[in-house]
């Protein structure tokens, strides 16, 4: 299990590099209170999540040292791959970015900004010290840190991530979907007895979708476009992509055509791929 924690000082770019590994599929976490990282890393391998972010943000020495000793225990640990990321910036950076949103340094109580930051920093010096990574952003841009982040995450440079979503459009159409393909037309297991308790991941239902030539050629059109979007998208500064595809009730048909999607990308198109049925267990409640 991966278990990422990012931390550093203020307004040097945490919520960015949080927002970069969700993207690549982590489960992210941001604040949480030092004494329950461990338990929720136990519950979400229990879960079967393999990839975990922490945002950190110790505002005390207690804090500091709570999250230094859990680090120590996780590193101790070998079925956890453990990596703590610590962004930092120049002084006059920070107060630039400050002046620029307009919002208040957590250590501003009292204080001009400049002691706040000063507090701060000697606060997280242990961690600093304790880090894998130091990444400075004073002179890079957003763009910048995300690939510095992936990096660190082990995603290549040259590669992107594909969130393939299978969804019912009774229930809606994704509204963070990049593409959206429907897949209504195709011959529908529902109607079919012994396929309709049934859903898309089993074999029995793939195999009845794709005898439907219709189908055939509408999932090896998606491969193309796929195959021919990655490396454009790449070019463009963009690593993720949300392709979503829908039948009616999300349960059949959608998800078969993810699946044989997923296969595709990572085994011809050589990406990652993370799938999400969001409808499937919605019609056995009604």
């Amino acid at each position: 299990m991966k278990v990422i924690f990012i931390t550093g000082i203020s307004g040097s770019g945490k919520t960015t590099a949080l927002k970069t590994l969700e993207d690549l599929g982590y489960y992210t976490v941001d604040n949480i209170p030092i004494d329950l990282i461990h338990e929720v890393i136990s519950l979400t391998k229990r879960a079967g999540i393999e990839l975990i972010t922490f945002g950190v943000s110790p505002r005390d020495n207690e804090m500091v040292k709570k999250f230094l000793d859990v680090l120590e225990t996780l590193r101790k640990e070998k079925e956890y791959e453990v990596r703590l990321i610590f962004l930092d910036a120049k002084d006059d950076a920070i107060i630039r970015r400050y002046k620029e949103t307009r919002r208040k340094h957590p250590f501003e109580e009292g204080k001009t900004i400049d002691k706040a930051i000063k507090i701060e920093r000697e606060l997280l010096l242990p961690i600093a010290d304790y880090s894998d990574y130091r990444i400075d952003t004073t002179e890079i841009n957003i763009h910048q840190l995300r690939q510095r982040i992936r990096e660190v995450a082990g995603i290549e440079k040259e590669s992107i991530v594909f969130h393939i979503l299978s969804f019912g459009f009774k229930y809606g159409i994704p509204s963070e979907a990049d593409l959206v393909f429907d897949v209504r037309f195709v011959r529908n297991p529902n109607f079919h007895p012994e396929l309709k308790k049934l859903d898309g991941t089993n074999k029995e239902v793939q195999d009845y979708v794709f005898s439907d030539e219709n189908a055939v050629k509408y999932l090896r059109m998606i491969e193309e476009m796929v195959e021919f979007l990655k490396d454009r998208l790449v070019k463009d500064g963009r690593y993720t992509a949300t392709i979503a595809i829908g039948c009616t009730g999300g349960r059949h048909r959608s998800i078969a055509f993810a699946e044989k999607l997923k296969e595709f990308i990572e085994n011809k198109v050589g990406a990652q791929c993370i799938v999400n049925h969001r409808d499937k267990e919605k019609d056995l409640l009604i």
